[in-house]
């Protein structure tokens, strides 16, 4: 591998003296390169130090790899991480991100072909949003409908980043009229619940009641995602309310994922005194935040508790 020259040439852009003159040209020279994956580091540097100085020749390598498709940027590796750079760089030019919120890339796969174009257009989707354009709405709504998950689920996040009452809309309808990946339904919740606050609990609340369990859960999650008091305090009476094992299930991972105080402390409780198939899903449900040692150590004294150890 250290005779490979991309290898080398990866290796050489962590010795690039950030920010300077010098490290300009050389980064600049990467992004000319032939090597998506040379490009697509140095647009991750330029992007994390913030490199304005870059932004012409970032926009330049992004309409070459875009141009080439697949047969210079396979996996859309520096397209991805060009807009990424230009996004963290604040570029406000709608053209490039409606660019790549419009390119399709399909590529041979085992087995069949798949479209690597779909974090593309979850990105520029978000660039898009920041940007001052007129009809960012138009053109974030027909990503909504893209084929593929990611770039859906994007323009859902797309939307929440601009969190205006007509960007609510568009997630309301959206979530409406579902989409065959409950995930992207409990990420409409969750935006909408960002944008809408208290407005949205009761939108949120009707979809767990859902006959799709996996819908259910995803609406259980957002509830608990949003780490507010009121949503907390619901999803507390409802596991009082039912007895269905899966629906108890969403609901205790949905409170260790909101990771609040009132959420770790009524967890602990099913952990103490409720049932032993209860008390091992809260366990279970907790282990989300095991790396946190005083979670652990909290876990443990419930158990302890439990047992009269």
């Amino acid at each position: 591998m250290k005779n490979d020259p991309v290898e080398r040439a990866l290796a050489a852009l962590d010795d690039i003296p950030v920010r300077t003159q010098e490290g300009a040209k050389q980064m600049a020279k990467a992004l000319t390169g032939k090597s998506n994956l040379v490009a697509a580091k140095a647009a991750r540097i330029a992007g994390n130090a913030e490199w304005s100085e870059l932004r012409d020749d970032l926009i330049k390598a992004f309409a070459r790899f875009v141009r080439q498709g697949a047969a210079m940027d396979k996996g859309c590796k520096a397209t991805v991480a060009i807009a990424r750079a230009l996004f963290a760089l604040d570029h406000d030019d709608a053209e490039l991100y409606l660019i790549g919120m419009r390119h399709i890339q399909i590529e041979p796969v085992f087995g069949g072909s798949v479209d690597t174009a779909a974090e593309l257009r979850s990105v520029c989707a978000m660039g898009l949003a920041a940007c001052s354009y007129p009809n960012k709405l138009r053109e974030l709504l027909s990503l909504l409908v893209d084929t593929e998950a990611q770039t859906r689920s994007g323009a859902v996040r797309a939307l929440a980043t601009i969190g205006s009452e007509p960007a609510a809309l568009l997630i309301r309808l959206k979530t409406l009229t579902g989409d065959q990946e409950p995930e992207i339904v409990g990420d409409c919740l969750s935006a909408l619940l960002a944008i809408e606050g208290s407005s949205a609990l009761p939108f949120a609340i009707s979809f767990t009641e859902s006959r799709d369990s996996q819908v259910a859960e995803a609406a259980f999650l957002a509830l608990g995602a949003t780490r507010r008091d009121d949503a907390i305090e619901w999803l507390k009476a409802r596991y009082a309310q039912v007895v269905d094992s899966g629906t108890r299930q969403a609901i205790l991972l949905a409170l260790a994922a909101s990771r609040t105080d009132a959420a770790v402390a009524f967890l602990l409780d099913v952990i103490r005194n409720g049932s032993l198939r209860s008390s091992g899903i809260a366990v279970s449900a907790m282990q989300v935040n095991s790396a946190d040692p005083r979670i652990r150590e909290q876990i443990a004294g419930a158990l302890r508790a439990r047992t009269g150890a």
